[in-house]
């Protein structure tokens, strides 16, 4: 794969507006849902139907536009690949969506490229993150390793993270679709976690709560 990333460029916040319940998901291509959930009863204050606007920040995208390369690397046994059959390994922090499982390290574009784990690009660590003071954790991966998931999990959709202290359970609350692989993140890293792949030509974004 060669390129800029999906999602490459500087990544951008604004203040997020409160909702009520998430928002049914629309046709691909828009975003639905504004950038946060409410944890407490809010205002009344009306859903956003459009992407946060973008606003300056310091938090470089990953390069997910990479095209597969003609040699896909092969997983090894002391670091497994995401697979629907493979069991979770027995130590460090594991991501499970359904039966499907992978490892997650911190990394950046080296390990992302390996194509061995979910890579957590940014944020702090598991436990310690918080959508509403703007300390998400970021996981991404190519879709070409298996990882194209993160970015059509269904809203509603329970995903845990175990790690050696504990294990943390999220909810899928909201989606974005950006068009092209190479795409800046503008404003796009929302909620406690946010999951990182390409969608065929495009970005996708999706945003989960800890519950």
């Amino acid at each position: 794969m060669t390129g800029d990333g999906c999602g490459a460029g500087p990544a951008v916040r604004e203040t997020p507006v409160a909702v009520r319940e998430p928002v049914p998901a629309p046709p691909e291509g828009s975003a639905y849902a504004s950038p946060l959930p409410a944890r407490v009863p809010p205002p009344s204050t009306p859903a956003r139907t459009t992407a946060p606007a973008p606003r300056a920040s310091a938090v470089p995208g990953p390069g997910l536009s990479r095209r597969k390369p003609a040699a896909t690397p092969t997983p090894t046994p002391s670091r497994l690949a995401a697979t629907d059959s493979t069991p979770a390994p027995e130590q460090g922090t594991v991501l499970r969506i359904g039966s499907w499982t992978s490892s997650v390290v911190r990394g950046g574009q080296e390990e992302i490229d390996a194509c061995q784990e979910a890579v957590q690009w940014s944020g702090p660590d598991f436990g310690k993150e918080d959508g509403y003071k703007m300390r998400t954790a970021v996981v991404v991966g190519h879709d070409y390793c298996g990882f194209s998931r993160f970015a059509t999990l269904p809203v509603g959709t329970r995903v845990t993270v175990g790690t050696p202290r504990e294990t943390l359970t999220f909810r899928v609350y909201a989606r974005y679709l950006t068009p092209g692989r190479g795409t800046p993140a503008h404003g796009l890293y929302w909620g406690d976690l946010t999951l990182q792949s390409c969608v065929g030509p495009d970005t996708g974004f999706t945003y989960l709560m800890r519950t």
